[in-house]
């Protein structure tokens, strides 16, 4: 499998510690140039940084070259749009992506749309993660915001997973 990711699901997976997750879920996470630009900025934590930077097998930067402005790409953010944009030339299993407009976006173009949440549910599911509930808390302490209804429907899956082994 592979994925063309923008930058919140690295930026917060790799914050926590989670980066193996990365590997163990996808041969290759393509990064658009402006994304990896984005996650190796002096805002972008450290040990982000340093770990794109050192640019593991499995990060994959692209530049993306002529990005159109078309309207429905023109309210996204550059990494976004270089990220759909990817996407549609390299046709990934997933395009990882949070933000909402992003998202819609996404969908619209028919891309298969994954996100943070999402990347660590499907981890747990394939056994990649030891405890989901702590890792959770660990994303939502780092600044990742999740609504109290999604977590809870997120812990509730969680409980339904536990209860199927």
């Amino acid at each position: 499998m592979i994925a063309v990711s923008n930058t919140t699901p690295l930026r917060y997976l790799i914050a926590i510690g989670q980066e193996q997750l990365f590997p163990g879920l996808f041969e290759k996470v393509f990064v658009p140039s402006e994304v990896h630009e984005e996650l190796t900025k002096l805002r972008t934590p450290e040990r982000v940084r340093r770990l794109v930077q050192s640019l593991p097998s499995w990060y994959v930067v692209r530049e993306v070259r002529d990005v159109p402005m078309v309207p429905l790409l023109a309210m996204l953010h550059r990494g976004e749009r270089e990220a759909i944009l990817l996407a549609e030339a390299l046709k990934p299993d997933f395009v990882l992506i949070d933000e909402q407009v992003g998202r819609t976006v996404a969908l619209q173009r028919n891309l298969p749309v994954s996100g943070t949440l999402g990347v660590l549910e499907r981890a747990d599911t394939l056994g990649f993660v030891q405890d989901f509930p702590i890792i959770l808390a660990k994303l939502k302490a780092s600044g990742f915001f999740i609504s109290s209804s999604l977590e809870y429907e997120i812990l509730l899956r969680y409980r339904t997973r536990q209860g199927a082994k």
